[in-house]
């Protein structure tokens, strides 16, 4: 089930992110798992404004989040996290649907992210759901700050592109 988080489940989010990362590990990316998760004064900010949703197990644990933010008139799927236990029952897409949908409703025509080209689970992922790659040279100002603030946070920008998906309407 994708709902708002409620404010006292807040706290648990970046312990998904942390555990969620972990898997990088595998693919040679084990400094991701040294980088700082979304902070709780961001995830609290992002849940008050409608920018925050859980996947919820059959208990209603949280297993699982999307994190959207503004971006220099840009809308951004900021996070993805699903423990990975949880992978495989189609709570990514539905968290990335949900992300969709708000940013439609905000008036947003494209939805943006940036992801690993070479990670199974990222960027052929995200093609299956509906986003393609943004060329560099189309990226808006507001994309190439983003992507450069992520690469000062130490991800590799040579295994990074931005990818696009259009809000139109229903995939």
């Amino acid at each position: 089930m994708i709902r708002r988080p409620r404010p006292n489940e807040i706290k648990l989010l970046p312990q998904i992110e942390n555990e969620a990362d972990r898997r990088y590990v595998r693919v040679g990316l084990g400094r991701i798992v040294d980088m700082p998760p979304a902070s709780i004064a961001a995830l609290e900010f992002s849940r008050r404004h409608d920018r925050l949703w859980i996947a919820a197990s059959p208990l209603g644990r949280p297993i699982g989040f999307a994190l959207m933010k503004l971006k220099g008139g840009t809308v951004w799927l900021d996070q993805l996290s699903v423990l990975d236990r949880w992978q495989r029952h189609g709570l990514g897409a539905a968290l990335i649907d949900r992300t969709a949908q708000q940013a439609r409703t905000l008036g947003f025509d494209m939805l943006y992210l940036s992801t690993y080209r070479d990670v199974p689970w990222n960027a052929r992922f995200y093609a299956r759901r509906g986003f393609s790659v943004v060329p560099r040279g189309q990226w808006p100002r507001a994309l190439r700050v983003q992507f450069m603030l992520e690469n000062s946070h130490g991800h590799p920008p040579w295994r990074r592109f931005i990818m696009q998906r259009s809000l139109g309407g229903d995939r």
